[in-house]
């Protein structure tokens, strides 16, 4: 792989020429992916993991984390209840489909019967059972095909790193389906095996 390099001007002072840096790129081996500690990695393949190496590499950033990857019916339960607290369940709507209405439905109902998160929750996931986990999200239905994880916008430093970030997700063939905030808390990447 040929090297890649970023170019910035530094801001110029009274009666100072500009000054122009260059920064070289990590090489995808050299790119620190690191995991969250709740992360269940055994749905994400060696080449999905090299796959968001390259992104990054061809973005110039040096490190991402993983955020999600594999869920439990009752740990997507959580991840949606936590979601739609945080979001409003409009934006859940939006961002699950018509699919997910009667989980969100569960969501709502609990929340207006006072019910504790827990229990909030199990309805919840006898909703995603009911539906079939794996219409609700990838996250549970992992194959052999795809890896599906998210990788923590907190991870990814900067907003221009952010755009790069984005522009070379989008860029990627290997890339099948990619949710990004604010529609999703997470950029959510399905990456072919």
């Amino acid at each position: 792989m040929t090297e890649q390099t970023h170019t910035a001007e530094l801001p110029t002072i009274e009666n100072q020429a500009t000054t122009t840096i260059q920064v070289a790129c990590p090489s995808a081996d050299e790119v620190n992916v690191t995991y969250s500690p709740t992360v269940d990695r055994s749905g994400i393949s060696d080449n999905a993991e090299l796959v968001l190496r390259e992104i990054c590499s061809k973005a110039c950033i040096r490190s991402a984390t993983i955020s999600s990857g594999v869920r439990s019916v009752e740990s997507q339960a959580k991840a949606m209840y936590e979601n739609a607290q945080k979001t409003g369940v409009p934006s859940q709507r939006t961002l699950y489909g018509h699919i997910a209405d009667r989980v969100l439905d569960a969501y709502e109902q609990g929340v207006a019967q006072h019910k504790d998160a827990a229990q909030i929750q199990a309805d919840m996931a006898e909703q995603i059972n009911a539906a079939g986990p794996g219409n609700i999200s990838h996250h549970i239905s992992q194959g052999p095909a795809v890896s599906t994880f998210d990788v923590a916008p907190s991870s990814i430093v900067g907003d221009d790193a952010k755009k790069r970030f984005v522009r070379e997700v989008l860029a990627d063939a290997r890339v099948q389906r990619f949710f990004q905030p604010p529609n999703d808390p997470g950029y959510h990447l399905e990456v072919t095996n």
